[in-house]
């Protein structure tokens, strides 16, 4: 990374892709292969609830204000028995020492959405890319997430995801009607044309517009859907 001189203040989270190579146009880090299939999912909200959690493999397909806090979160407090306000940012480090109890971690999936602007969702994915490439560089298996909302996304939207790796996706948000079930499955077949997944993990409920991908799709339930089954015991 070029040096500026400029302090790089903890709020830009800079060091969090120190090292990694860039690539792409929107230079986004280049994550690992990882040719793993994770089971007994479980959501980063639920992760305080599991007794054994080197059993299970945790996700974030989940609303973004869920797990924001593991991007940059603000805290307010007193210093000793003073009356001074202090006021730190605490980072994804915190929460490194949790997530490393995981059999595995699926990685972010910042929102995408077609009412953003472009640099939103570029963002977004610089987000998911970046926080992937953290958990490999402390040494948790960490399966990358790929997203996009319409075809302009693909002319970045996979840059920096592995070859022949397993990753994941979600249908959350996807089958509400016949136009996005469709963007949807255009962009599996694009992945798959520019990836040579080693696996897709899907993360959601299926649809027909899925049938006949080149690569097979490994369902696994969301957790709205396992809210569901709980709640209603099926």
């Amino acid at each position: 990374m070029e040096k500026t001189g400029v302090p790089k203040y903890d709020t830009h989270r800079i060091y969090y892709w120190d090292d990694a190579e860039l690539v792409g146009s929107h230079k986004l880090p280049q994550l690992a292969p990882q040719t793993l299939i994770p089971h007994d999912v479980v959501s980063f909200n639920e992760r305080n609830a599991v007794k054994d959690p080197s059993e299970h493999w945790l996700d974030f397909f989940i609303d973004d204000d869920q797990f924001e806090r593991c991007w940059t979160e603000f805290e307010r407090g007193m210093v000793g028995d003073s009356n001074t306000e202090r006021n730190s940012w605490r980072s994804l480090d915190r929460y490194i020492p949790q997530l490393m109890r995981f059999e595995g971690v699926i990685g972010t999936d910042y929102s995408m959405f077609p009412e953003m602007l472009p640099d939103q969702r570029n963002w977004n994915c610089a987000r998911n890319r970046v926080f992937a490439y953290r958990m490999q560089r402390h040494g948790i298996p960490c399966i990358p997430v790929a997203s996009w909302c319409c075809e302009e996304d693909w002319d970045w939207c996979f840059d920096g995801l592995p070859e022949e790796s397993s990753i994941a996706v979600s249908t959350n948000g996807c089958c509400r009607n016949a136009g996005t079930r469709r963007m949807f499955r255009r962009g599996i077949d694009e992945l798959i044309r520019r990836k040579r997944p080693y696996a897709v993990i899907v993360c959601g409920r299926s649809f027909p517009e899925l049938e006949g991908c080149e690569a097979s799709l490994m369902f696994y339930p969301s957790f709205s859907q396992r809210m569901k089954e709980r709640i209603h015991g099926r």
